[in-house]
């Protein structure tokens, strides 16, 4: 069971609809997807993947901070490398970092490059001026999730609403002003209140590895600092490998390190995630869970739970083929490395062989990894 090289899950939660869309008018939008002649309210993927960083952050706050931010030209970026007492410093990386690591990252770090002499004042000896330019560096997120879609279809609800309570504190108030009489402001939004389904997949082959490539400038630059930051890197539970000769940085987390992110991300989805707007706090709170342990990162289970339009009913029918069938779930004597919760809710399919037990299933995942 040695071969796994990802974990994918599919959730179902109850929820109205919180990630809401740009206002026309005086009428809130939702954000919604045509899907043949229906509409299907979602919620963005940032969004998804924001209540799930939060949610570590507030659970594990020792192990997920939220990484240091920079801001240049109006583009905001995590601050990997940058220019500090005219030297170039790292500051963040996958190891040191546990949102780096899941999520990824793109920055564009700020370095100097210098060139040539000053013709004008040769008398006073060589001259060399500082250019600036940068070094860009980017990772694909280890843990991508994919929108969280409404299963049943919008059917245009919509509701009306004023600051009535505002209104008549106002008006009874002695601060009001004589013969004043305010008014409701009236608006409108569209509603839905939904059963939703988003997937998670965890690529593990990317998870706890980073490799940074620089020119041979950069790499200058940085070596006079490498040793203090190799210190650095072994006492927060990893490695790092600085080859000057080949320009690169090579970062690796420690396995115990890196199980322990996994399954913390894998318990707060089980849990529940943190997730309020305008006053709304309905949570992203599992009805239904299906996680696996794969060959290959693939969201297996997304297409099998959808709308039945002909019966008008939720399908899940195909869940048992791709548990019984799909060639990349991790199988080993008799045990399929399956877990589901929350079945009692739905009908139509079994999880043949499959872990019922969610600290025997997380066990089973630590012994791949």
């Amino acid at each position: 069971m040695n071969d796994m090289k990802g974990i994918t899950g599919t959730v179902i939660f109850e929820s109205s609809a919180l990630n809401r869309d740009q206002s026309v008018g005086n009428i809130t939008t939702l954000k919604k997807l045509s899907v043949g002649t229906d509409s299907f309210v979602f919620l963005s993927r940032p969004w998804v993947t924001n209540k799930l960083f939060s949610t570590l952050a507030e659970i594990y706050p020792d192990s997920w901070k939220p990484g240091v931010l920079t801001s240049s030209k109006g583009v905001i970026q995590h601050r990997l490398l940058d220019t500090q007492d005219r030297e170039l410093k790292i500051f963040q990386d996958i190891v040191r970092n546990a949102e780096l690591d899941a999520f990824g990252y793109m920055s564009t770090a700020a370095k100097t490059k210098k060139r040539g002499k000053d013709t004008q004042k040769e008398e006073e000896g060589p001259q060399e001026e500082e250019k600036s330019s940068s070094t860009t560096l980017s990772r694909k997120a280890a843990v991508s999730l994919t929108k969280a879609i409404a299963l049943y279809p919008w059917r245009g609800d919509m509701s009306f609403y004023a600051n009535h309570a505002f209104v008549s504190r106002m008006n009874a108030s002695t601060d009001r002003t004589a013969g004043k009489l305010e008014t409701p402001n009236p608006y409108s939004r569209e509603e839905d209140y939904n059963l939703f389904k988003f997937s998670f997949t965890i690529d593990l082959t990317r998870f706890g590895k980073d490799l940074w490539v620089f020119d041979e400038a950069t790499m200058k630059k940085l070596s006079g600092n490498l040793k203090e930051f190799e210190e650095e890197i072994e006492k927060a539970s990893g490695k790092v490998l600085c080859d000057t000769n080949a320009g690169s940085i090579s970062f690796e987390l420690s396995r115990e390190k890196k199980i322990e992110r996994v399954i913390q991300i894998l318990d707060v989805i089980k849990n529940g995630l943190l997730a309020q707007c305008a006053g709304e706090n309905y949570g992203i709170l599992p009805s239904f869970m299906i996680v696996a342990g794969l060959k290959a990162p693939v969201p297996l289970f997304h297409p099998d739970i959808y709308f039945d339009k002909r019966s008008g009913e939720l399908s899940f029918s195909s869940l048992s083929r791709t548990i019984a069938q799909n060639d990349y779930i991790i199988r080993k004597n008799g045990t399929t490395l399956v877990h589901a919760s929350g079945k009692e809710k739905m009908t139509g399919w079994k999880a043949e062989g499959s872990i019922e037990d969610w600290k025997e299933f997380k066990d089973k995942l630590k012994e791949c990894m």
